[in-house]
């Protein structure tokens, strides 16, 4: 007869060293997906952002298509938008009269912000304005002008100071002012770069054409900071290095600025002066404290809107365009197209950057390359 018979088996686990190859085939795993997925967030946020910018050169169009010009980088308060901060509506000698308007706020009904637009008044100052619901105007955050790749995105905005408590909404995405290196004589503001102090531009000014020249482009909203008053985590380094800095160095100056949102500041003292047009934000003292004085850093008389100048090469430093994109910013070209532009395109010598026929500078002007003593053609990398 035959029976069945139990033949126990000796179990035994995972020994030691296999537990631990396991554990280190994983790891390899993981760090072999994790820029894999990194890379694809990044795509993600990216085309956020291509489609922020793309909804901007919408927004501009459909402006000139009622206005017949583009907007002036900004507007005195009770000032006319077709002639922008000329002399005739300067009210900087009134009270308050340097809080006003950026090319954003006359944009927002064209950004599907009808409602808050028909809130503003623009016959008064901008700066804490009640727009509603116990909201100051300059505090207002719009995500539609954030980059999801910013490290700051949806950070409350800058530390309010005692003109503004609420603090300050910002901006990823600022106009094309032109070049910095000239003197930015009051009647010779116009015909550098697509949003203009007085005599806005239209699109019979451009003269390389719209899909050559650049109209709005990204920066940093945290600029620069100092190093006594930020630390990385809240002043991110820059990508590529800066001026008087190597690469992955903390942006530095006397403060932190950001590029206000919807109300700008400007004023001048006589009939001609040298502006500022990269940002704005409430000047720290050394102990890291908000200042009492809301403007641009270290100049007056000054014009602070969400604008940039192309003197500054890509990633450079707080005045030029930037991004915390790999290798390159966003920008929306003057016929509403989105082009990504590698920080590799030639800018010549940056010390001298209207001569020399460097790329960066001829997309930067609408009166074309020859208006910057440049031979370039813009042929885009």
């Amino acid at each position: 007869m035959l029976t069945n018979v139990r033949i126990g088996r000796k179990t035994r686990g995972f020994t030691l060293v296999e537990l631990l190859v396991v554990i280190a085939i994983i790891g390899i795993l993981v760090a072999l997906l994790l820029p894999a997925v990194q890379a694809a967030r990044e795509a993600a946020r990216r085309m956020s952002c291509s489609n922020n910018l793309k909804q901007i050169g919408i927004a501009l169009h459909n402006y000139h298509d009622t206005y017949k010009t583009f907007p002036p980088d900004a507007i005195w308060w009770g000032g006319n938008r077709k002639t922008g901060l000329s002399r005739t509506t300067n009210n900087a000698g009134v009270s308050g009269g340097q809080r006003n308007y950026t090319w954003i706020a006359l944009i927002l009904p064209f950004m599907e912000q009808q409602p808050l637009h028909d809130r503003i008044d623009f016959k008064v100052p901008g700066l804490r304005q009640n727009i509603g619901n116990n909201t100051e105007l300059q505090s207002v955050v719009l995500p539609a002008f954030l980059c999801p790749s910013d490290p700051t995105y949806g950070d409350k905005p800058q530390a309010g100071d005692s003109t503004s408590p609420q603090g300050f909404g910002y901006t990823s995405y600022a106009g094309n002012a032109g070049w910095d290196r000239h003197r930015r004589w009051l009647n010779d503001q116009r015909r550098a770069g697509v949003f203009t102090l007085i005599d806005p531009v239209s699109l019979r000014d451009i003269k390389d054409g719209t899909s050559n020249t650049i109209a709005v482009g990204e920066v940093t909203v945290s600029g620069y900071c100092n190093s006594w008053t930020n630390t990385a985590s809240s002043c991110y380094s820059s990508p590529s290095g800066r001026w008087g800095g190597g690469v992955g160095t903390i942006r530095s100056g006397r403060g932190r600025v950001t590029r206000s949102l919807l109300v700008a500041s400007a004023s001048w003292n006589s009939s001609h002066a040298w502006v500022l047009q990269a940002g704005m934000g409430p000047m720290l003292d050394a102990t890291g404290a908000a200042g009492q004085i809301w403007r641009p850093q270290w100049r007056s008389p000054y014009i602070a809107a969400p604008v940039y100048y192309d003197h500054y090469p890509m990633n450079n430093n707080w005045p030029g365009a930037g991004s915390t994109h790999p290798g390159g910013a966003m920008f929306t070209l003057a016929d509403a197209s989105v082009r990504f532009i590698p920080e590799t395109i030639s800018t010549g010598n940056h010390s001298n950057l209207g001569r020399g026929g460097n790329v960066w500078v001829a997309a930067h002007t609408v009166l074309g390359a020859s208006s910057q003593n440049s031979e370039a053609q813009v042929v885009w990398p």
